[in-house]
């Protein structure tokens, strides 16, 4: 396993080991830390968790593994999470919330179920 730990450490804004372990606490040595960025031994699940939380980080990114999102079968699935990603907390709540009663009200529904929706998904990803 190539943990990535430096990288993710100085990312995060530690320039050096020691400056790291400082603001980690007495759990943790340079020894330790050096030894791990160094790939000579590898943090137990638990200590990569505490890293992880710590760091701001997921333990695949901590382990080196590269997470690709979900492709979706269906491309509106995409073109909705690529949209949604572009919008600030209050748009997403408030996207959010209208989903939430259109979907508990299907009187509501904007196209109501069987109806052609390509045409705007066309749109959408041109």
């Amino acid at each position: 396993m190539n943990i990535q730990l430096k990288a993710i450490r100085k990312r995060a804004g530690y320039k050096n080991r020691q400056e790291f372990v400082d603001a980690l606490g007495d759990s943790y040595s340079l020894r330790r830390i050096t030894s791990w960025e160094n790939g000579e031994r590898m943090p137990s699940l638990e200590q990569a968790c505490e890293l992880a939380d710590f760091l701001h980080c997921t333990l695949d990114e901590l382990a080196g593994r590269d997470f690709s999102p979900p492709a979706y079968s269906d491309q509106r699935q995409q073109v909705l999470n690529t949209c949604y990603e572009k919008l600030n907390d209050k748009s997403k709540g408030e996207l959010t919330g209208l989903a939430s009663t259109m979907t508990a009200d299907p009187s509501r529904l904007a196209v109501k179920s069987g109806e052609d929706t390509e045409p705007v998904v066309e749109e959408m990803t041109a």
